[in-house]
């Protein structure tokens, strides 16, 4: 990633979706090609919520040049992770046990990709940073507990059986 401009969120998401598919094949491909297609969706849906007043203004200009990824054509690595902190929600989280488990690593690595590359300030924008950490620290915690819950199932069956 480039260090000399500010990338765009579609540079910034072509470039490390890329990274992420190298390499990938089956299942694995599929599912990060559905992780970047969501993510996408949801950057064109929740700018309108995340966005401040300037930035609603050249948003504007941009959809009546061309409304198709205005929003990622537009904006940059700090608006992408206020879409971040939304995109680790509902509606966004999928409801396959796996697959949304896969949206919330993915969505982490993204994060730390954008601090990596120094794109984002992690100290002022902090808040959502939190918000999306949470996200993944909490599935971590219940597929923990899930994993915990077979074994113990697991367990007592041997014992009575």
């Amino acid at each position: 990633m480039k260090k000399s401009h500010r990338p765009t969120i579609d540079e910034i998401l072509t470039q490390f979706f890329a990274d992420l598919r190298e390499g990938k094949k089956g299942l694995t491909l599929t599912r990060l090609m559905l992780i970047e297609q969501r993510l996408r969706e949801c950057v064109e849906s929740e700018a309108d919520r995340v966005l401040v007043a300037s930035d609603l203004q050249i948003l504007a200009a941009e959809r009546q040049f061309d409304p198709a990824d205005a929003v990622a054509r537009t904006m940059h690595a700090d608006d992408l992770v206020f879409v971040l902190a939304l995109f680790v929600r509902e509606p966004w989280l999928p409801e396959e046990r796996v697959q949304r488990t896969r949206h919330l690593q993915v969505t982490e690595k993204l994060t730390r990709f954008l601090q990596y590359y120094r794109l984002i300030d992690r100290f002022s924008i902090a808040c959502p940073l939190i918000d999306i950490e949470i996200a993944v620290d909490q599935d971590r915690i219940v597929r923990r507990d899930e994993r915990r819950a077979k074994r113990l199932q697991v367990a007592k069956a041997k014992y009575h059986g």
